[in-house]
């Protein structure tokens, strides 16, 4: 807190101060607030109840000052304190200080709204390092006045103090500075009445709090009621949010409600006013969390944008109902396109939006949103229903749902449900917007219910899928598992450091078009790891066991088939260490040979159906794995040794990877008779080469290369996989995504090459750049394409992309623009051009 030796001051001024200090009246009863303030035009700081208040006003006094207990009074001074005695007679300073309503003072001259938002005094000693709230802020509200019990001292320095005793009233003028606790009133000038608990301050008025600074040509307020007024007010927040404004006039009701007259807002720097919103009227309730403003308009460099002559808004993190901000865009899909989302908010821990969607190709969607939240539990549902497509009338009514929910009861039990479900195949082509959405071939509709044990858990699910891929036959569409259910031990310390571990599965695999049935699956195993910091040993014995009772199966076929295959691995691993030079820089070099052996016996299980087993896709993590199928139908016989070698450069100033280079290659000793359909063993000594690299280029360039070559081609195509990705990242406004990706695949829909151009570039100091260019050399046609601009700075963003998606193999693309304004501190209008960014652009900041 500053003391006085911080402030100029004067001698006599002090000590007027300390004797109006002890001859204060005994306290008083507070008055009860004046209704009447409710209204502005008939407010006012200066009307005196009946009965004077008790003021928490304690100025500075001097140690030996008198107590309470003796009070003077004008007609009978006390005897001169001794304290005074030492100071020194000063003349009188040439200036006679009158009460204020004998020398009434001349109103300020009115200063424009524009200027006092950017008055020096509001930004002085505080910076600007966002605009708005701060990230991962939601609640911005200027702290409160301490608790009307709680009587803190003030302390009071000014150039000079005249105390009328009659009236109880302290007059300082002259570099006038009140601090309470952290709250802090500047001033040319101010008046204090003892028996009201007034302040009126005058001349170039600046009120501190903590992250709030008000400014204004004039001010009354009341300790005790927490009441004021304000002229021709200037406000800035900081801390939690940066945010500036001005009001020809400023009401305090009490410590949470406000009211405001002729208001300008904005979260752009000073200097810079973008964007503001202006009101006739505004009033807050922080005890509500809510403002209503009267007469608003939004303003982009001071052309008018938006009106509305009521406009309610919450001014915290409480939710309010109420319509958000409409979204409006086009397509050749859907024509114009309005939604017009409203917000219910119907419990602290239930919500709901209501969005009618008007497109003007298709007709009318109605979309509804619900949330709920409890401590045990967390569900959404999201549902759109379009009754008649004026497009394609013939499918009638149209719509989607989709469930998300998540439930703990207790530690140990734990529920989960995602559903997604269409009217038809074509809804997400014809209503989505996304490549990740329209590229869709089944919906997944899953319940699932967990129990963990002491070291064991068990899983129950039941699922199924939507095929929407209308290139899928019926026979090839996934299996549902009504159920699906699992039980998995922990590894478990024996004797010796040996582990046991248990994995147990069953399945009801159900299909309409396809043999199914159930199956039982139980995997036990035991490992014995040794690890050192110069790699691991870790050999391990399993032992597969599957069970089948099928339905529908082929003629001819086994109806119940069981297996018990046991199996052996062993995985062994060093790593070299070495010191090195990285162009300059002292880094640490490994060498990391890896090996993996694994035996698996041989077993017929022709007869088994391919549930859900596929081939594992080939890379260089691949390489060490025990089974080369994912699922249980097909158990891989093997006799195979996998040979790697890896290295790695680290800085050794921040431990950064450097480079990092892998090679991998697996030696066949016995031919591999399991295979996915009845196609003849695969005879080869050797798989294909698998590679890996990563590495730093420079400070903002980084490659990464995956490679896969099969050295018994006879085709001319001994390059299975090709993925080459460059990124250039220098900073968060600078970005190059460069790929090519290839594929050859062991089928027809596995096969793709592509290239992938991604980038985000400044343009200049307020714009940039923005694309995206997916384009399919096989096919030889664009997959997905957009670019964009953005303009704009911290306080505001204009993005305005144009888009052309490939949303079905068999029909044509389709092109659409969007339009997204995004308001720091106040939202964002049109559509979510960010989000498609951020999907579409590996790296995106949209600041």
């Amino acid at each position: 807190m500053p003391t006085q030796a911080d402030f100029k001051q004067s001698a006599c001024a002090v000590a007027l101060l300390v004797l109006a200090a002890v001859s204060a009246p005994g306290g008083a009863t507070e008055s009860s607030p004046d209704p009447s303030l409710s209204n502005p035009a008939s407010a006012s700081s200066n009307t005196a109840p009946d009965a004077a208040p008790q003021t928490g006003f304690t100025p500075t006094t001097p140690e030996r000052a008198p107590r309470a207990e003796s009070p003077l009074t004008p007609s009978r001074p006390a005897e001169r304190d001794a304290a005074l005695a030492t100071l020194e007679r000063q003349d009188a300073q040439g200036l006679t200080l009158a009460p204020p309503d004998e020398t009434p003072v001349a109103p300020p001259a009115a200063i424009p709204v524009e200027q006092r938002a950017d008055d020096r005094r509001l930004h002085l000693d505080l910076g600007w390092e966002y605009c708005g709230p701060a990230h991962g802020v939601t609640k911005i509200a200027p702290a409160s006045p301490p608790p009307e019990a709680q009587r803190l001292p003030i302390e009071i320095t000014a150039d000079l103090v005249d105390y009328d005793r009659e009236r109880d009233l302290i007059q300082l003028q002259g570099e006038v500075d009140i601090v309470q606790e952290s709250r802090r009133l500047r001033a040319e000038r101010s008046r204090y009445d003892r028996r009201t608990g007034d302040i009126s301050a005058g001349g170039g008025v600046e009120l501190d709090y903590p992250e709030l600074r008000v400014i204004g040509e004039r001010a009354d307020y009341n300790l005790e009621t927490k009441r004021g007024h304000l002229e021709q007010a200037g406000y800035r927040m900081h801390g939690r949010a940066n945010l500036r404004g001005a009001a020809d006039e400023a009401w305090l009701f009490d410590a949470k409600r406000s009211r405001y007259r002729d208001v300008l807002y904005t979260t752009c720097p000073p200097g810079n006013s973008a964007w503001t919103l202006r009101a006739r009227d505004l009033d807050l309730d922080q005890s509500t969390g809510l403002g209503v403003a009267r007469h608003a308009h939004l303003r982009l460099w001071d052309v008018p944008l938006l009106y509305t002559p009521y406009l309610a808004f919450p001014i915290d993190g409480r939710r309010r109902s109420g319509f958000l901000i409409p979204t409006i865009g086009t397509s050749e899909e859907t024509g114009f396109d309005l939604s017009l989302p409203y917000y219910w908010n119907i419990a602290p821990n239930m919500d709901a939006t209501l969005t009618p969607r008007l497109m003007s190709s298709r007709g009318l969607m109605l979309g509804a949103e619900f949330r709920h939240l409890s401590p045990w539990q967390r569900i959404e549902l999201d549902g759109e229903l379009l009754p008649s497509d004026w497009k394609n009338e013939d499918e009638g009514a149209r719509g989607a749902l989709r469930v998300n929910q998540s439930a703990w009861f207790g530690t140990r039990w734990s529920t989960a449900i995602d559903y997604a479900s269409v009217s038809d195949d074509r809804y997400l082509i014809d209503f989505g917007n996304r490549l990740d959405v329209t590229s869709v071939r089944n919906l997944s509709q899953r319940a699932d219910v967990w129990y963990r044990g002491d070291g064991w858990w068990a899983l129950g699910r039941v699922q199924q899928f939507q095929t929407v891929d209308t290139g899928i036959a019926p026979a090839n569409r996934p299996y549902g598992q009504l159920p699906h259910l699992e039980l998995n031990l922990s590894p478990d310390a024996l004797i010796g450091g040996l582990e046991y571990d248990f994995e147990a599965q069953y399945d009801y695999f159900d299909h309409d078009s396809a043999v199914h049935g159930s199956r039982l699956v139980a995997i036990p195993s035991l490992r014995w790891p040794l690890r050192r910091g110069f790699g691991h040993l870790i050999p391990r014995a399993r032992l597969y066991y599957t069970q089948y009772d099928l339905i529908d199966q082929v003629e001819g076929a086994d109806s119940q088939p069981s297996h018990l295959i046991p199996s052996v691995d062993l995985d062994g691993k060093l790593i070299f260490e070495r010191e090195a030079d990285w162009f300059g820089h002292e880094t640490l070099q490994t060498l990391e040979p890896r090996l993996y052996y694994v035996l698996t016996a041989h077993e017929d299980q022709s007869d088994n159906p391919r549930f859900d087993t596929t081939a594992l896709d080939f890379s260089f993590a691949s390489l060490f794995r025990p089974n080369r199928f994912t699922g249980y139908d097909r158990i891989s016989d093997e006799n195979r040794l996998t040979l790697g070698l890896t290295s790695r450069t680290i800085a050794n100033r921040d431990g950064d990877e450097l480079l990092r280079a892998s090679l991998g290659q697996i030696y066949y000793f016995d031919e591999r008779r399991v295979q996915l359909d009845s196609s003849a063993p695969r005879d080869d000594t050797s798989s294909s080469l698998a590679g890996e690299l990563a590495a730093r280029l420079h400070r903002d360039w980084t490659a990464q290369v995956g490679l896969q070559w099969n050295p018994h081609d006879d085709d001319g195509q001994a390059w299975e996989k090709q993925i080459l990705q460059l990124r250039y990242a220098p900073d968060s406004e600078r970005l190059i995504n460069l790929a090519y990706r290839y594929n050859l695949g062991s089928q027809a829909s596995e096969e793709y090459e592509d290239t992938d151009l991604a980038f985000q570039m400044p343009i200049g100091p307020r714009v940039r750049v923005v694309g995206r260019w997916l384009y399919s050399l096989l096919n030889d046609e664009t997959v997905e394409a957009f670019a964009g601009l953005e303009f704009g700075q911290c306080c505001w963003r204009l993005r305005v992309l144009g888009q052309r998606l490939k949303r079905d193999a068999d029909q044509p693309a389709s092109t659409s623009i969007m339009l997204q304004l995004e308001l720091a501190g106040l939202g964002s209008f049109g559509n979510s051009i960010d989000k498609v960014l951020q999907r579409g652009i590996y790296g995106y900041q949209s600041e």
